[in-house]
């Protein structure tokens, strides 16, 4: 589950702000598959728009699923630490039964059940294909309640037309090697 340098930057973290909860920690989370879909996925979770996010069992090999009070490393689109997310809830449940509810708190694309039906069952179609398997409405998706335990810098929310905010002079920056908590 954890992967050498990077990941020791990370358990540092949690360690930090955890520091005796190390039962807790899992592997950090980074949504999507692109750096463009992680920073938009970031936001959204930090800002509160994304209360939720799903997975397949093929996901984790190792069998070690999210469980309720699991610590996660939120990434950004480069990598960089942006929050600790605790998992506040977890259910079970087949692809066709998830609902307009569960779709809202997916906080992504239109933010109903037809675009997550049609976006994250294209998404789940490769994957299940990559993992040589297929998806089918009565396939097994982890569904997993989220909420910021911990952010390491204030949001810099995008604002249309205009570029974010740059940060104040004692705002912290986390390089690839500098990771560490406020």
């Amino acid at each position: 589950m954890w992967d050498t340098v990077v990941d020791a930057a990370l358990i540092e973290l949690l360690a930090q702000a955890f520091p005796r909860d190390a039962a807790r920690y899992f592997a950090p989370m980074r949504i999507g598959d692109t750096s463009a879909s992680a920073d938009k996925g970031a936001e959204a979770i930090l800002t509160g728009i994304k209360t939720a996010t799903s997975s397949a069992h093929w996901d984790y090999a190792d069998g070690g699923i999210p469980f309720v009070g699991a610590l996660s490393v939120l990434l950004d689109g480069r990598g960089r630490a942006q929050a600790i997310v605790e998992t506040i809830g977890v259910e079970t449940i087949p692809f066709g039964e998830v609902d307009e509810a569960r779709a809202l708190a997916y906080g992504e694309g239109e933010r109903t059940l037809a675009w997550w039906r049609r976006a994250m069952g294209d998404w789940y179609r490769a994957s299940a294909a990559r993992h040589g398997t297929t998806l089918s409405d009565e396939t097994p998706i982890i569904w997993e309640w989220i909420a910021v335990a911990r952010r390491f810098w204030p949001v810099r929310l995008r604002t249309a037309g205009r570029p974010p905010p740059r940060a104040s002079a004692c705002g912290r920056r986390a390089g690839p090697n500098s990771m560490s908590a406020p």
